[in-house]
C-alpha cells in the first residue's frame, strides 16, 4: 500500500515536471529552426540538428563519404564532412546570432540595473534593519510597523505618483529612473527579512565585542555581516528576479532604446522587423532566460539556507 502511494506521488511529480518544462523545450526547439521548418511542422525537430548528428556519426564511424546539403535557395550539392558540419552549425545557431545582436545592449542594461538595485537594497535595508533590531529607542516598534504597513499598497497605486516624481527630478531616460525607485520599493521586504534575522543573533556576541572596544560600525562589519551571508543571498536573489523580469516601469520611464532593459527590449524587438523570423524571436526568449537559469543553478542552495536559518522567523 505504501509502495503504491509512493509510486503515485512520483508519477504526479514527474507529470508536473514534464508539463512545466514542455513550454521551455518548445521554445528552445524552435530557436534552432528557421521559418520554413516552423510553419511546415510546428513541433518538428530541427533539420540542422539532425544533419549535424549525421555528420557526427560519420566522424565516429570514420565514414569518408560526402554528404548532401541544401543551400538557402534549395539547391543540393555534395560536400565533405567538415563543410557539412559548418553548414549545419551555422543554420542551427543563425537565430541565436541574430537575436544576440539585438539583445546585447538590453542584457547589459539589465545587468547594470539589477546589480545596482540589489546592492542598494541590501546595503540600505541591512543598515536600517540592524538599527531596528539591535538598538532600543523610542518609537522603534512603531517605525517597523509603519514600514510593514506599506506592503498593503499595491505597486500600481503608486505608478503615476512615482512617474511624476521621476519626471520632476529629470531622471527620465536614465538608469536612475529605474534603480532609485527599485531600491526604495525593495526596502520593505529587505528590512523585514534582515530585522527578523538580526533580532535572533545572540546578544552575548555583541556584548563581548563591545568589551573589546568595538563600535557600531565594527559590530555591523565584523559580526553581523559574516553571520548574515545566507540572508543577504535571499534578499539579493529576490531583488534580481523582480528587477530582471519587470516590464511595465522600465517601459514607461524610458522612451529611448539606449536604456531599455531586457523585458521591455523583448517587447520592442517583437514589434520590429526582426519579429518576422520565428527562430530569432524564440532564440531571443531562450537567451533572455539563461542568466536566471544560471542564477537558479548556483543560488538555490544559499537561498534555501537563508530561508531556513531564520530569515523569515519573527
Amino acid at each position: 500500500m505504501r509502495r503504491g502511494r509512493l509510486i503515485a506521488i512520483h508519477a504526479v511529480l514527474l507529470l508536473t515536471a514534464v508539463m512545466t518544462l514542455l513550454p521551455f523545450v518548445f521554445v528552445v526547439n524552435n530557436a534552432l529552426r528557421d521559418n520554413s521548418e516552423y510553419y511546415r511542422s510546428f513541433f518538428g525537430r530541427p533539420e540542422a540538428a539532425t544533419g549535424l548528428g549525421r555528420v557526427v556519426w560519420r566522424y565516429a564511424t570514420a565514414d569518408q563519404r560526402a554528404l548532401v546539403i541544401r543551400d538557402e535557395g534549395g539547391e543540393a550539392r555534395l560536400v565533405g564532412r567538415a563543410e557539412a558540419a559548418g553548414h549545419y552549425w551555422a543554420r542551427l545557431t543563425a537565430g541565436s546570432r541574430r537575436a544576440w545582436v539585438v539583445l546585447r545592449p538590453y542584457v547589459l542594461n539589465s545587468f547594470v540595473v539589477s546589480g545596482l538595485t540589489a546592492l542598494g537594497v541590501a546595503v540600505l535595508g541591512s543598515g536600517a534593519a540592524y538599527i531596528l533590531a539591535r538598538y532600543r529607542f523610542l518609537g522603534r516598534n512603531f517605525i517597523f510597523g509603519f514600514i510593514l504597513a506599506t506592503m498593503v499598497f499595491p505597486g500600481v497605486l503608486t505608478l503615476v505618483p512615482s512617474f511624476l516624481l521621476v519626471k520632476q527630478l529629470g531622471l527620465l531616460n536614465t538608469y536612475w529612473a529605474m534603480i532609485l525607485p527599485y531600491v526604495a520599493g525593495g526596502q520593505v521586504f529587505a528590512i523585514f527579512v534582515f530585522r527578523s534575522f538580526f533580532a535572533g543573533l545572540p546578544e552575548e556576541l555583541f556584548e563581548s565585542a563591545r568589551l573589546d572596544g568595538a563600535g557600531h560600525w565594527a559590530l555591523y562589519w565584523h559580526i553581523v555581516l559574516p553571520l548574515s551571508k545566507p540572508v543577504f543571498s535571499v534578499v539579493l536573489i529576490m531583488n534580481i528576479l523582480g528587477t530582471w523580469n519587470n516590464f511595465l516601469w522600465p517601459f514607461i520611464v524610458n522612451t529611448d532604446d539606449r536604456h531599455q532593459v531586457l523585458a521591455s527590449g523583448l517587447y520592442t524587438m517583437a514589434r520590429s522587423a526582426v519579429a518576422g523570423s520565428a527562430g530569432t524571436m524564440f532564440a531571443a526568449y531562450t537567451l533572455s532566460s539563461l542568466p536566471l537559469l544560471v542564477l537558479f543553478v548556483y543560488a538555490t542552495k544559499p537561498f534555501i539556507r537563508g530561508l531556513t536559518s531564520g530569515a523569515v522567523k519573527l
